[in-house]
Order: structure tokens, then C-alpha cells, then sequence
């Protein structure tokens, strides 16, 4: 069972600013299972949408798996991000502080690039280069990366309920 020494303080943090919020643990292993389930298959849309040419869905929905895989975690721990302005870059932080050393997809620089694309893919800024199927393949692989991480560290050391 993994410590909560790596970081705790950015969790204490997020508590305390109201960016995360506990919830009722009791089903916790059950609903990041069904979470990391539903990422599996926003990673197959994501490829679809590459598949059809859609770079930027592409790139959307492989967002939304690695997202989704990142809030499996905090689930599993008994958080989940506050909704509002900046909750995507809660969970980021409390999961880039926590699992970025045993699941390398989610170092802070990774995260910040994914988010901030995703961000220009789904709200279209003319200043914003146009994203190419290069980048939506690194996409499904980061997700993948991500999806898989997270599948293997719960399987083999899951995160416990925050104390």
C-alpha cells in the first residue's frame, strides 16, 4: 500500500483552497473501475475519430481518457475535483503530485500540454495552430500510457482512502 507522503502537502492544499472535495469511499473500487472502463472506450473513439480524419475529436476524446483515468485514481482515494473554473487543473495537480513518479504520463509538463491543447481543440482560437494527426496520435498514446498506468497501479498497489 503506497504511503501518502508523496504529495500529501498538494492534497492538503487542494482540500483547503476547496479544490477537492472527499466523498463516500464505500465505493470507491467499484467506481474507478467503471471510470477507467469508460476511458477504455473513449480511447476507441479517439482512434475512430483519428481514423475518420478528425484530428481534433481525436485529440478531445484521448483527452477525456486520460482525464477520466486520472480521476479513477483520485475516486479510489475517496477525492474528486470540485466542479468549476479550474477543476481540470485540480486533478492535475493532486494526481501529477501523487502517481507522476509510477505512472510517467502523468508529469505536470504532460498534463499542462494535453489540458492546454485539449483547450484550444475544443474552443477554437484562430491564433492556435490547427492540430495534425500527429498530434492526435501522440494523444491516444499519452491516454493509453495513462489508462494503462492507472489500470496497473490499482491493480498491483492501489492508493488507499486518504486519511
Amino acid at each position: 500500500m503506497p504511503s501518502w507522503e508523496p504529495g500529501r502537502t498538494t492534497i492538503e492544499y487542494l482540500l483547503g483552497r476547496g479544490r477537492l472535495e472527499h466523498i463516500d469511499g464505500t465505493g470507491a473500487v467499484a467506481a474507478s473501475a467503471m471510470i477507467l472502463e469508460r476511458a477504455g472506450k473513449r480511447l476507441l473513439t479517439a482512434a475512430a475519430g483519428l481514423e475518420a480524419g478528425d484530428a481534433d475529436g481525436a485529440f478531445v476524446a484521448a483527452y477525456d481518457a486520460y482525464r477520466m483515468s486520472a480521476e479513477a485514481l483520485l475516486i479510489r482515494q475517496g477525492f474528486r475535483a470540485t466542479g468549476g473554473d479550474g477543476s481540470h487543473v485540480s486533478v492535475e495537480d493532486a494526481v501529477g503530485a501523487q502517481f507522476s513518479s509510477e505512472v510517467a504520463a502523468f508529469a505536470k509538463p504532460t498534463f499542462e500540454r494535453f489540458r492546454r491543447t485539449r483547450h484550444a481543440a475544443q474552443y477554437f482560437d484562430p491564433s492556435v495552430a490547427e492540430l495534425t494527426d500527429d498530434d492526435a496520435r501522440w494523444a491516444l498514446d499519452t491516454a493509453g500510457a495513462a489508462v494503462d498506468g492507472a489500470r496497473r497501479l490499482i491493480a498491483s498497489n492501489p492508493p488507499p482512502l486518504f486519511d
